[in-house]
């Protein structure tokens, strides 16, 4: 997976009016995220960088047997990879409260949920792409890191804050 993060960013870095006008409305918009990638990865299928992608995949947990759902499952140089999408905007320009912490607490919208989630499933290559939007302060971000519940501490980001724009990161997290 980390073979795409070049795509990715690339294909993102060229929506920065995007980023800002979702930023200046304070608005998650998950859904543009998973069709923007959606039509990258569809792209990088047909210039064979991906064998093959599945959107909303079913993936049986071993743990209990059930069927969980996965944003996108990816057939990536002879493996498969899952990957769940997560959009942070923390900019509060609507007064939400909706700031870095907020994404690290243990509910239906943060990132602990995706982590233990794809902790269920005994694929050893598992995913959280997070866009942060704007981009956190790399201190801030490295205390809502270390936030993170002990039993999950093995998910670190891949990438680094100051690696990216001041107006979108994009976080990729390996579990």
């Amino acid at each position: 997976m980390e073979v795409l993060l070049p795509h990715i960013s690339k294909w993102f870095l060229d929506k920065q009016e995007h980023f800002t006008a979702f930023a200046q409305a304070d608005s998650r918009i998950e859904g543009w995220f998973k069709a923007e990638l959606l039509v990258l990865f569809n792209r990088l299928v047909t210039s064979q960088v991906i064998a093959k992608v599945e959107r909303e995949a079913n993936v049986s947990s071993p743990k209990d047997g059930k069927r969980k759902q996965v944003d996108f499952r990816i057939y990536l140089q002879g493996q498969v990879h899952l990957c769940e999408l997560k959009a942070l905007c923390i900019s509060q320009a609507a007064g939400t409260p909706r700031n870095l912490h907020f994404y690290f607490r243990d509910d239906h919208v943060g990132l602990i949920r995706d982590f233990k989630k794809l902790d269920e499933i005994g694929n050893p290559n598992k995913w959280v792409v997070a866009f942060v939007y704007p981009a956190p302060d790399s201190k801030e971000w490295n205390t809502a890191v270390a936030s993170l519940p002990s039993t999950l501490r093995h998910w670190r980001p891949v990438t680094a804050v100051s690696d990216f724009t001041d107006w979108m990161y994009i976080a990729l997290w390996k579990g």
